[in-house]
Protein backbone atom coordinates (compact mmCIF):
# COMPACT_ATOMS: atom_id res chain seq x y z
CA UNK A 1 0.00 0.00 0.00
CA UNK A 2 1.18 3.48 -0.89
CA UNK A 3 -0.36 6.48 0.89
CA UNK A 4 0.15 9.78 -0.94
CA UNK A 5 -0.10 13.04 1.02
CA UNK A 6 0.09 16.68 -0.04
CA UNK A 7 2.64 18.85 1.77
CA UNK A 8 1.75 21.73 4.05
CA UNK A 9 2.62 25.31 3.23
CA UNK A 10 3.58 25.79 6.87
CA UNK A 11 6.61 23.87 8.11
CA UNK A 12 8.37 23.47 11.44
CA UNK A 13 12.06 24.33 11.38
CA UNK A 14 14.26 21.77 13.16
CA UNK A 15 16.87 22.62 15.75
CA UNK A 16 19.99 24.25 14.36
CA UNK A 17 22.31 21.51 15.64
CA UNK A 18 20.78 18.76 13.48
CA UNK A 19 22.09 17.13 10.29
CA UNK A 20 22.17 19.22 7.12
CA UNK A 21 20.56 18.37 3.78
CA UNK A 22 21.90 15.40 1.80
CA UNK A 23 20.12 15.38 -1.56
CA UNK A 24 21.50 11.97 -2.48
CA UNK A 25 19.75 10.40 0.52
CA UNK A 26 16.23 11.64 -0.20
CA UNK A 27 13.87 8.72 -0.66
CA UNK A 28 12.17 7.44 -2.69
CA UNK A 29 13.82 7.23 -6.12
CA UNK A 30 17.20 8.42 -4.82
CA UNK A 31 18.92 7.83 -8.16
CA UNK A 32 16.06 8.47 -10.59
CA UNK A 33 15.16 11.91 -9.19
CA UNK A 34 18.65 13.07 -8.15
CA UNK A 35 19.20 15.39 -11.12
CA UNK A 36 15.68 16.84 -10.99
CA UNK A 37 15.98 17.60 -7.28
CA UNK A 38 19.31 19.33 -7.87
CA UNK A 39 17.80 21.43 -10.68
CA UNK A 40 14.85 22.58 -8.57
CA UNK A 41 17.03 23.35 -5.56
CA UNK A 42 19.45 25.38 -7.69
CA UNK A 43 16.58 27.33 -9.25
CA UNK A 44 14.94 27.98 -5.88
CA UNK A 45 18.17 29.23 -4.33
CA UNK A 46 18.76 31.57 -7.28
CA UNK A 47 15.23 32.97 -7.42
CA UNK A 48 14.97 33.35 -3.62
CA UNK A 49 17.98 35.70 -3.74
CA UNK A 50 16.43 37.96 -6.39
CA UNK A 51 14.82 41.31 -5.54
CA UNK A 52 11.48 40.07 -6.93
CA UNK A 53 11.62 36.73 -5.08
CA UNK A 54 8.41 37.31 -3.12
CA UNK A 55 6.46 38.05 -6.28
CA UNK A 56 7.87 35.09 -8.23
CA UNK A 57 7.22 32.68 -5.36
CA UNK A 58 3.75 34.07 -4.76
CA UNK A 59 4.09 35.09 -1.11
CA UNK A 60 3.69 38.30 0.89
CA UNK A 61 6.24 40.39 2.80
CA UNK A 62 5.53 38.59 6.10
CA UNK A 63 7.21 35.50 4.64
CA UNK A 64 10.37 37.29 3.53
CA UNK A 65 12.45 35.54 6.21
CA UNK A 66 11.34 32.12 4.93
CA UNK A 67 12.23 33.08 1.36
CA UNK A 68 15.64 34.33 2.48
CA UNK A 69 16.12 30.99 4.26
CA UNK A 70 15.61 29.26 0.90
CA UNK A 71 19.03 30.56 -0.13
CA UNK A 72 20.70 28.50 2.63
CA UNK A 73 18.86 25.18 2.29
CA UNK A 74 21.98 23.12 1.58
CA UNK A 75 23.34 24.03 5.01
CA UNK A 76 20.01 24.19 6.81
CA UNK A 77 19.21 21.77 9.65
CA UNK A 78 17.00 18.82 8.75
CA UNK A 79 14.56 16.48 10.46
CA UNK A 80 12.35 13.60 9.32
CA UNK A 81 9.61 14.86 6.99
CA UNK A 82 6.94 13.88 9.52
CA UNK A 83 8.39 16.50 11.88
CA UNK A 84 8.79 19.19 9.21
CA UNK A 85 5.33 19.23 7.63
CA UNK A 86 2.57 20.76 9.72
CA UNK A 87 -0.86 22.18 8.95
CA UNK A 88 -4.41 20.83 9.00
CA UNK A 89 -3.81 17.39 7.47
CA UNK A 90 -0.70 16.62 9.50
CA UNK A 91 -2.11 17.94 12.77
CA UNK A 92 -5.39 16.04 12.51
CA UNK A 93 -3.61 12.88 11.45
CA UNK A 94 -1.16 13.26 14.35
CA UNK A 95 1.55 12.58 11.79
CA UNK A 96 4.35 14.01 13.95
CA UNK A 97 3.49 11.48 16.67
CA UNK A 98 2.64 8.54 14.42
CA UNK A 99 5.69 9.16 12.26
CA UNK A 100 7.76 7.77 15.13
CA UNK A 101 6.13 4.34 14.66
CA UNK A 102 6.29 4.45 10.86
CA UNK A 103 8.88 2.51 8.90
CA UNK A 104 8.79 2.33 5.08
CA UNK A 105 8.29 -1.24 3.88
CA UNK A 106 7.90 -2.93 0.51
CA UNK A 107 4.16 -3.23 1.05
CA UNK A 108 3.53 -0.01 3.01
CA UNK A 109 4.92 3.43 2.36
CA UNK A 110 3.77 7.00 3.04
CA UNK A 111 5.02 9.66 0.64
CA UNK A 112 4.52 13.41 0.58
CA UNK A 113 4.30 15.15 -2.80
CA UNK A 114 6.83 17.98 -2.64
CA UNK A 115 7.33 20.95 -4.94
CA UNK A 116 11.04 20.92 -4.07
CA UNK A 117 11.84 17.21 -3.93
CA UNK A 118 9.09 15.62 -6.06
CA UNK A 119 8.32 12.88 -3.55
CA UNK A 120 9.53 12.50 0.03
CA UNK A 121 9.16 9.51 2.35
CA UNK A 122 7.99 10.46 5.85
CA UNK A 123 11.25 9.18 7.34
CA UNK A 124 13.50 11.17 4.97
CA UNK A 125 15.36 14.09 6.51
CA UNK A 126 14.59 17.44 4.86
CA UNK A 127 14.87 21.13 5.84
CA UNK A 128 11.96 23.53 6.21
CA UNK A 129 11.49 25.31 2.86
CA UNK A 130 9.01 27.59 1.15
CA UNK A 131 7.86 26.56 -2.33
CA UNK A 132 4.45 25.84 -3.79
CA UNK A 133 3.60 23.46 -6.64
CA UNK A 134 1.71 26.37 -8.28
CA UNK A 135 5.00 28.21 -8.84
CA UNK A 136 6.67 28.87 -12.18
CA UNK A 137 10.31 28.47 -11.23
CA UNK A 138 12.48 30.29 -13.75
CA UNK A 139 13.66 28.22 -16.70
CA UNK A 140 12.10 25.08 -15.20
CA UNK A 141 8.65 26.55 -15.79
CA UNK A 142 5.52 25.38 -13.98
CA UNK A 143 6.58 22.95 -11.27
CA UNK A 144 3.50 20.72 -11.64
CA UNK A 145 4.40 20.19 -15.30
CA UNK A 146 8.09 19.71 -14.49
CA UNK A 147 7.45 17.03 -11.88
CA UNK A 148 4.83 15.30 -14.03
CA UNK A 149 7.53 14.63 -16.63
CA UNK A 150 9.90 13.30 -13.97
CA UNK A 151 7.43 11.15 -12.04
CA UNK A 152 5.24 9.60 -14.75
CA UNK A 153 7.97 7.20 -16.00
CA UNK A 154 8.36 5.89 -12.44
CA UNK A 155 4.79 4.58 -12.14
CA UNK A 156 5.75 1.03 -13.05
CA UNK A 157 8.26 1.03 -10.15
CA UNK A 158 5.29 0.92 -7.77
CA UNK A 159 4.50 -2.72 -8.57
CA UNK A 160 5.02 -3.77 -4.93
CA UNK A 161 1.88 -1.86 -3.97
CA UNK A 162 -1.56 -3.38 -4.55
CA UNK A 163 -3.35 -0.12 -3.74
CA UNK A 164 -2.56 3.61 -3.72
CA UNK A 165 -4.50 5.75 -1.26
CA UNK A 166 -4.41 9.25 -2.74
CA UNK A 167 -5.04 12.01 -0.19
CA UNK A 168 -3.81 14.83 -2.45
CA UNK A 169 -5.77 17.52 -4.26
CA UNK A 170 -5.34 20.41 -6.69
CA UNK A 171 -1.93 21.15 -8.16
CA UNK A 172 -0.35 18.19 -6.39
CA UNK A 173 -2.54 15.76 -8.34
CA UNK A 174 -1.52 17.59 -11.54
CA UNK A 175 2.12 16.89 -10.71
CA UNK A 176 1.51 13.12 -10.85
CA UNK A 177 -1.96 12.57 -12.30
CA UNK A 178 -1.94 9.31 -14.23
CA UNK A 179 -1.55 6.95 -11.31
CA UNK A 180 -3.83 4.34 -12.88
CA UNK A 181 -2.82 3.25 -16.39
CA UNK A 182 -2.84 0.11 -18.54
CA UNK A 183 0.79 -0.46 -17.53
CA UNK A 184 0.16 -0.40 -13.77
CA UNK A 185 -1.03 -3.26 -11.60
CA UNK A 186 -2.19 -1.36 -8.52
CA UNK A 187 -5.65 0.00 -7.70
CA UNK A 188 -6.04 3.75 -7.21
CA UNK A 189 -8.23 4.96 -4.34
CA UNK A 190 -8.86 8.72 -4.20
CA UNK A 191 -10.13 10.14 -0.90
CA UNK A 192 -12.82 12.82 -1.02
CA UNK A 193 -15.07 14.34 1.64
CA UNK A 194 -18.73 15.43 1.52
CA UNK A 195 -20.95 17.16 4.06
CA UNK A 196 -24.51 15.91 4.51
CA UNK A 197 -27.12 18.27 5.94
CA UNK A 198 -30.92 18.10 5.70
CA UNK A 199 -30.65 15.27 3.23
CA UNK A 200 -28.42 17.21 0.84
CA UNK A 201 -24.73 16.76 0.17
CA UNK A 202 -22.01 19.25 -0.71
CA UNK A 203 -18.36 18.73 -1.51
CA UNK A 204 -15.91 19.68 1.25
CA UNK A 205 -12.83 21.45 -0.10
CA UNK A 206 -10.39 23.04 2.38
CA UNK A 207 -11.57 21.13 5.44
CA UNK A 208 -11.19 17.88 3.51
CA UNK A 209 -7.54 17.98 4.59
CA UNK A 210 -8.65 17.32 8.16
CA UNK A 211 -10.41 14.06 7.32
CA UNK A 212 -7.78 12.90 4.85
CA UNK A 213 -5.23 13.44 7.61
CA UNK A 214 -7.32 11.43 10.05
CA UNK A 215 -7.43 8.53 7.58
CA UNK A 216 -3.70 8.70 6.82
CA UNK A 217 -2.82 8.70 10.51
CA UNK A 218 -5.15 5.78 11.18
CA UNK A 219 -3.55 3.80 8.33
CA UNK A 220 -0.06 4.40 9.76
CA UNK A 221 -1.21 3.22 13.17
CA UNK A 222 -3.01 0.15 11.80
CA UNK A 223 0.10 -0.86 9.87
CA UNK A 224 2.30 -0.47 12.95
CA UNK A 225 -0.14 -2.67 14.88
CA UNK A 226 -0.04 -5.33 12.15
CA UNK A 227 -3.76 -5.07 11.38
CA UNK A 228 -3.45 -3.52 7.91
CA UNK A 229 -3.22 -5.45 4.65
CA UNK A 230 -2.56 -4.14 1.15
CA UNK A 231 -6.19 -4.23 0.01
CA UNK A 232 -9.23 -2.04 -0.55
CA UNK A 233 -11.14 -3.96 2.10
CA UNK A 234 -8.49 -3.19 4.71
CA UNK A 235 -8.49 0.53 3.88
CA UNK A 236 -12.27 0.60 4.16
CA UNK A 237 -12.12 -1.10 7.54
CA UNK A 238 -9.72 1.55 8.81
CA UNK A 239 -11.82 4.35 7.28
CA UNK A 240 -14.95 2.97 8.96
CA UNK A 241 -13.19 3.12 12.32
CA UNK A 242 -13.37 6.92 11.98
CA UNK A 243 -17.17 6.92 12.07
CA UNK A 244 -18.35 8.73 15.17
CA UNK A 245 -15.16 10.80 15.42
CA UNK A 246 -15.06 14.52 14.56
CA UNK A 247 -18.37 14.59 12.65
CA UNK A 248 -17.69 11.52 10.48
CA UNK A 249 -21.01 9.71 9.93
CA UNK A 250 -20.21 7.33 7.09
CA UNK A 251 -17.79 5.93 4.53
CA UNK A 252 -18.71 4.99 0.96
CA UNK A 253 -17.03 4.00 -2.29
CA UNK A 254 -17.88 4.98 -5.85
CA UNK A 255 -16.25 3.37 -8.90
CA UNK A 256 -15.03 5.95 -11.42
CA UNK A 257 -13.46 5.48 -14.84
CA UNK A 258 -9.82 5.24 -13.76
CA UNK A 259 -10.07 4.99 -9.98
CA UNK A 260 -12.25 4.20 -7.00
CA UNK A 261 -13.45 7.15 -4.94
CA UNK A 262 -13.48 6.70 -1.16
CA UNK A 263 -16.01 9.15 0.23
CA UNK A 264 -15.88 10.24 3.86
CA UNK A 265 -19.32 11.58 4.84
CA UNK A 266 -19.47 14.28 7.52
CA UNK A 267 -22.09 16.56 9.07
Amino acid sequence: MLVLLPPSEGKTSPEAASTTLKLAEIAPFKTQLAAAREDVLNALEKISAQPDALEVLGVGPRLSAEIEANTHLRNAPTAPAYEIYSGVLFENGEIAKRGEIYQPQLNFQVLVQSALFGLVDLQTRIPAYRLSMDTKLGELGALATFWKKQLTPLLTDLSDHEIIVDCRSGSYIKAWPALQTKATTHQLLRVNVVRERNGKRSVVSHNAKKFRGMLAGALIEANAEGTLSDSLESVLQVAQSLIGKDDVIGVETSVQKNYTELIIVTV
